[in-house]
């Protein structure tokens, strides 16, 4: 029996408490069978049974550098239909997806296209159209559309495809540091949308705050800063520095001889390169569990400088 049920019972049987015992009885007997009566009803309704949607949710998160970027949409499938000019006509405001509104939230500022945007969440709306779609992300995050939320609108220009895919999908490619790109796919048709972020930037505040900062930094600081370095091509020099100030706190961690060997050989210091990497391989083979794939991979270097 459920508490409002509970309450109600308690209310009509209280003043049956005052009658006589023959009124008592009859009383009693009726709200008790009215209210095991309701409670056995309760107990009979049916439990609700989840059917699956057509087109099913689905849920994306991808880092790009420093920036989480996550989608919220449905997936309809093509079933042998028309899609683009045909069940999502053009020139017209698609939801970019089924259901409900598609959303899209990320972490830090982006650049959407050529548009910067804030971090915070959105509504993906988009315009379809044979060669040319307008993307639109808007602030009112529920059906229907209103232009007044837009936040950006930018264009892309749809690709062709041989491939058929049968179910609308949105996803992330050719992921960097600080840039990556966001697709649409469904039927024949894939829509690229450029992504760049501000981590490059960020990133390399961050290592001048801690160098700055006078406080011990420890070889793993060292190492991922002289790579981030190599990595995006900045003074390798000081790279190198840093790397050095690595292995002297670390002399047996394999990996940072690599990166040391690859920041040489970048600087074209052939001889440097080559004693690092062959250090690197000592560590490794003297290991009882040998990492071939690192080893092989020091080699390579190791052949590619003579």
């Amino acid at each position: 029996m459920t508490p409002d049920l509970i309450l109600v019972c308690s209310a009509y049987l209280y003043p049956i408490m005052t009658l006589s015992s023959t009124s008592l009885r009859s009383a009693f007997i009726v709200v008790t069978s009215f209210c095991l009566g309701r409670g056995e009803l309760r107990a009979q309704e049916p439990t609700p049974v989840p059917f699956p949607q057509a087109s099913q949710h689905a849920s994306v998160k991808q880092r790009v550098g420093l920036t989480d970027f996550e989608i919220d949409y449905s997936r309809p499938n093509k079933n042998k239909r028309d899609i683009f000019g045909g069940v999502v006509p053009f020139d017209k405001v698609w939801r970019t997806g089924a259901n409900g509104a598609t959303r899209i939230k990320f972490t830090n500022a982006v650049t959407f296209g050529d548009k910067e945007v804030a971090p915070g969440e959105y509504a993906l709306f988009t315009i379809p159209k044979a060669n040319e779609w307008t993307i639109i992300l808007s602030k009112n995050l529920e059906l229907p559309y209103k232009q007044e939320g837009d936040v950006a609108r930018i264009t892309a220009t749809p690709v062709k495809v041989a491939e058929e895919l049968e179910t609308f999908t949105i996803g992330f490619n050719d992921l960097r540091t600080d840039s990556a790109t966001m697709f649409l796919a469904w039927d024949r048709t894939v829509v690229p949308i450029k992504l760049r972020t501000n981590d490059i930037a960020r990133v390399s505040e961050q290592i001048d705050a801690a160098i700055k900062s006078g406080k011990g930094l420890d070889a793993n600081f060292y190492n991922n800063a002289a790579g981030f370095y190599l990595d995006q091509n900045k003074d390798l020099k000081q790279a190198a520095e840093w790397i050095d100030k690595a292995v002297s706190q670390k002399p047996d961690a394999y990996f940072m001889y690599s990166r040391k060997a690859q920041i040489q050989a970048k600087l074209g210091n052939k001889k440097e390169a080559v004693a690092a990497a062959e250090k690197s391989n000592q560590i490794l083979e003297s290991r009882p569990e040998r990492d071939e794939s690192a080893i092989r991979n020091n080699q390579l270097l190791i052949e590619s400088l003579r």
